[in-house]
Order: C-alpha cells, then structure tokens, then sequence
C-alpha cells in the first residue's frame, strides 16, 4: 500500500468510519464471489444493518461526499479510502454508484420509519 493509499484509508477511518465499515465489508475483494454485482452487494449491507447502523452510514455518506464525493475524480477515495473493490472505468460511473448507494440507504430509513428522514 502506497503512503497515499495509506493516508486515504486512515483518513476515512478517522472521518467516515460507519460508511467505511459499510462499503468494505460487502465490497472487498470477494464481493463478486459473494454477490455477484456491487448492486447486490449494497442490498445484502442493507438488509443485514440495523436502522441505527444505516443511518449513521448515510450521515457519514453525506459528509464524505460533501468532502471527497464532488471531487473531480473519486475514484481513489472510494477505493483506497472506503476499501470498494470494485473498478470503475470513469469518475462518473464512481460517482453514480456512490450515489445509489445513498439513494438505496435513504430509501431503506424511510420505508423502516415511515418519515421523511434525512442525513
């Protein structure tokens, strides 16, 4: 792991650590074997993290994205800094798949809680 590489990831562990738990627990390096898509991987953390869990999550996915998200290029902080093995061919194809990842949160909190709840 390079000194960057390194940085990014203590960075998220210091500043996003319930989003970075998240993400890299359902898409480390066995996500395919084990979900067959980045899309099913995020559905099976849903299902399996309580409402608490969740919306900490997406309180720490509002920050992060605030932060390192609107970045050009966010590839490497999803990557090196959230742990997602998941290979993006362009920033825009990263940043649509962060995105649903908080679409598919928000809409979890809201059909568990029957408000309209936000970050």
């Amino acid at each position: 792991m390079s000194r960057k590489s390194r940085e990014r990831w203590l960075e998220a562990e210091e500043r996003w650590p319930a989003l970075q738990q998240f993400m890299g627990c359902y898409l480390h390096q066995d996500w395919p074997d084990d979900h067959g898509s980045p899309d099913n991987a995020i559905e099976a953390a849903i299902d399996e993290n309580p409402l608490d869990v969740r919306k900490a999550v997406t309180r720490d996915w509002w920050n992060w994205n605030a932060t390192l998200g609107a970045q050009y290029d966010p590839r490497a902080a999803i990557n090196e800094g959230l742990g997602v093995e998941v290979v993006f061919e362009s920033a825009n194809e990263a940043r649509k798949f962060m995105n649903s990842v908080y679409d598919k949160l928000v809409v979890s909190i809201r059909r568990e809680t029957g408000e309209p709840w936000k970050p």
